[in-house]
């Protein structure tokens, strides 16, 4: 159960990982397939966090264009998939209280590109002559259960940005990635869900928060209690 914000008194002797902004894969050594994300909502979640005297590991997209305040350090920065992978893997995730997921992660990576009849293509950079290319994409690796294997007791909370469904339909598919990778709790956002976030705990009620701020807030009490 979330605590009433009047009456909760923070005592946050916790550490929150929280991992934000774009990332991207590769599709040749001159381009790539990049999720749009200027890493606000992490970066004010952060700060609310910060707030409730709790120390924060702000791990960063190198793509994010939303400023980070002065008292935010970020311990670490990725640009692609793979340099995320490469941190979980040295990480010692044991002292972390709550890992927090909103960055944008890839669906798809790159499998293959041919021209039309067949021929694979170079990685190294496609010719810029090919009147078209063919690509095949295939799903990217899924990082949450990855973070519920390191970090067994953890509180885990991952993110469903949803556009193309209905907001009934958007809260299944959030409720299916708790269960799927052994979450805490999922915050759906996006035009599916409409203005703000909504907390999705694996019991409980459901809270509908405003801003990041008021998100990062929300997270807190509920990681506490």
């Amino acid at each position: 159960m979330f605590s009433p914000p009047s009456l909760f008194r923070y005592n946050l002797g916790m550490d929150f990982l929280i991992i934000a902004g774009p990332t991207s894969t590769p599709l040749d050594e001159a381009r790539e397939i990049s999720n749009h994300s200027t890493g606000r909502t992490g970066i004010l979640m952060a700060e609310a966090i910060r707030s409730a005297n709790a120390s924060i590991h702000l791990w960063l997209g190198r793509g994010a264009t939303y400023p980070v305040p002065l008292e935010i350090k970020p311990e670490a920065y990725f640009h692609t998939l793979q340099d995320l992978q490469v941190l979980i893997e040295q990480a010692d995730f044991n002292s972390y209280r709550s890992i927090l997921l909103p960055a944008a992660l890839p669906d798809y990576q790159l499998y293959r590109a041919t021209t039309p009849d067949g021929k694979a293509v170079s990685q190294q950079k496609w010719p810029s002559s090919l009147p078209s290319l063919q690509l095949e994409l295939r799903t990217c690796p899924k990082l949450l259960p990855t973070f519920r294997q390191k970090a067994p007791d953890s509180k885990i909370i991952g993110w469903k940005w949803e556009a193309s469904s209905s907001r009934s339909r958007a809260e299944e598919e959030a409720r299916k990635q708790i269960e799927e990778c052994q979450t805490n709790a999922c915050v759906l956002n996006g035009p599916s869900y409409g203005t703000g976030y909504l907390i999705i705990p694996a019991k409980g009620p459901t809270l509908h928060c405003a801003d990041p701020t008021e998100l990062g807030n929300a997270i807190a009490r509920f990681v506490e209690s």
